[in-house]
């Protein structure tokens, strides 16, 4: 029961999509999670970077702007441009001239950089601002206060902040969290370093923050923003509660396709193992009728419907040739029963008759002895080279003693046809060499019978793996088949056994031939390199 594909295919199908139903509740929630990371640390690193990129951008225009100030005409100075005011110091660090009260200058003296830097940020009136100086001449300097922008503007989801070279915090939207030591913070080395990017972090108190970090490039500062990660997963725990149902529709999608796997796999499936059933016992029609089910099925049984149509047709063939051998041979005794009767023994006879007559002329008259002895050795030598001619027939002693190109060479010639060889001449086994002969023979002989062919020409050729032979004529030609398995099915006998013998030594044989323009065949059989070098050192 546990065998049957019925039940196999349950088991392949519920087991396996249990494991898979469970692993996708735990796996799904894991690489959501996975990918929001990487998401979400793209998203923050990309922002850090685009809010480092807008304050240095702010501080690098002000610096231009402070360069083209013009000091000596104050009526000039753009209090828009440094919304924190422009202030004129001489060389003894006073004010001359302020753009803002001199009160908010004077508490800002201790903070003024030397000329060509930037302060550190300061927090003033719930702002945070930067000064910056060059040198103004006479002896003394300009300095203007520009305003940072809001940390909660560069950060909406979560706390942007700057830190210094040393990695402690100089400016962050909870003004008691200036001075805190972050150099052991994730990310701060490397915006130190001038790097940019995103990572994860654990604080002090064990919550995992996301960290954005870029430099500020003018300065030596760095930016970075923390976001819980804890806010960034909130909106997950939906998918986790809607995970059982989605379960249960995946399930219930898995019992549909379980479903249309009985009805259009299964049951398919078993006609068709039916019917092949019924082609091992002979009925090669069995697969003939549509089983339904998938297209893949079908054609599975069309493929099998053809297989034993090629079997059936195999069989009839392989018949037909059998009866075909076998009349060949009964026609073969015929003739040489013909052939010994009609000439052999009719010789046999005469020299009988011969033998009495010139016992006969002994007793009467010695001298009549010799014409009769004459006649005697003539009719003798006639019978030997008729029983020659036969025993040629049958085996060639001359491809025994020769070998194959004397052999074919003979057979050429007493064809009338021309006969080449190209290549490295070399004797073969003797198997090989009889049923190149064989091929060649019998090629020879349908090109008497049928070709009316004026001109034939063979060509034995040695190549390094093979021996090829052809057999080419301009003859009346005819339809060849297409493949060799339909040789048997029109009648092309001789065909099927040159192909059945060089079959037999891993060859094959071609025939090329159409209706008034002659004939082709080529035989090959493949040869064993080792031993023909061998042969090759020996001759």
């Amino acid at each position: 029961m546990l065998r049957s594909l019925r039940t196999q295919i349950l088991l392949w199908t519920i087991l396996p999509l249990t494991i898979i139903l469970v692993g996708i509740a735990y796996l799904g929630v894991t690489s959501h999670q996975g990918a929001m990371r990487e998401m979400v640390a793209e998203r923050d690193g990309a922002l850090a970077r685009v809010a480092a990129a807008r304050i240095s951008e702010l501080l690098a225009d002000r610096a231009r702007d402070l360069a083209n100030l013009q000091v000596s005409r104050p009526e000039t100075w753009n209090t828009q441009v440094f919304d924190g005011g422009v202030a004129l110091l001489d060389a003894q660090g006073r004010i001359i001239h302020a753009s803002a009260a001199r009160e908010l200058w004077e508490a800002r003296r201790d903070k003024i950089p030397p000329d060509g830097e930037f302060s550190q940020p300061f927090l003033e009136h719930g702002a945070w601002f930067v000064l910056m100086a060059r040198a103004a001449a006479p002896e003394g300097k300009v300095v203007g206060a520009v305003r940072l922008p809001a940390f909660e503007s560069l950060a909406p989801r979560g706390t942007a902040y700057l830190v210094s070279p040393q990695g402690k915090i100089i400016a962050h939207p909870d003004p008691a969290r200036v001075g805190t030591d972050f150099s052991t913070h994730t990310g701060i080395a490397q915006v130190m370093r001038g790097e940019s990017g995103a990572t994860f972090h654990f604080d002090t108190d064990g919550v995992e923050l996301v960290v954005g970090y870029a430099p500020i490039v003018p300065t030596h500062w760095g930016l970075v923003i923390d976001e819980p990660w804890q806010d960034v997963i909130a909106p997950m725990f939906q998918f986790t509660v809607l995970l059982p149902v989605v379960l249960v529709l995946v399930a219930v999608v898995a019992l549909g396709a379980i479903y249309f796997g009985v009805r259009n796999v299964i049951r398919p499936l078993e006609n068709l193992a039916q019917a092949a059933q019924r082609i091992a016992f002979g009925d090669y029609f069995a697969a003939q009728r549509r089983v339904g089910g998938v297209r893949e099925i079908e054609e599975l049984r069309e493929t099998l419907n053809r297989m034993a149509q090629q079997v059936s047709a195999a069989q009839v063939a392989t018949q037909n040739y059998i009866a075909a051998i076998t009349h060949s041979q009964e026609d073969e005794r015929k003739h040489l029963a013909r052939e010994l009767h009609d000439d052999t023994i009719q010789a046999l006879i005469a020299v009988q008759q011969r033998i009495e007559m010139a016992q006969k002329a002994l007793v009467k008259d010695p001298a009549l002895v010799a014409p009769k002895l004459a006649e005697l050795k003539t009719l003798t030598t006639e019978a030997v080279e008729n029983v020659r001619g036969f025993v040629r027939d049958l085996r060639p002693t001359y491809l025994d003693e020769l070998g194959l190109i004397p052999a074919l060479e003979t057979s050429a010639r007493e064809a009338k046809a021309r006969f080449d060889v190209k290549g490295v001449e070399q004797r073969l086994d003797a198997e090989r060499e009889l049923v190149l002969f064989r091929i060649t023979q019998e090629a020879l002989r349908n090109v008497a019978k049928h070709a009316r062919a004026t001109d034939v020409e063979v060509t034995l050729a040695f190549e390094t793996d093979e021996v090829t032979v052809t057999i080419q004529d301009n003859g009346v030609g005819f339809d060849a088949p297409e493949a060799p398995s339909a040789y048997a099915r029109t009648g092309h006998f001789g065909l099927m056994g040159m192909q059945e013998r060089a079959q037999l030594f891993g060859g094959n044989v071609y025939v090329k031939s159409e209706r008034g323009h002659g004939t082709k065949v080529i035989a090959y059989l493949p040869l064993d390199s080792a031993r023909l070098r061998a042969n090759q050192v020996e001759a």
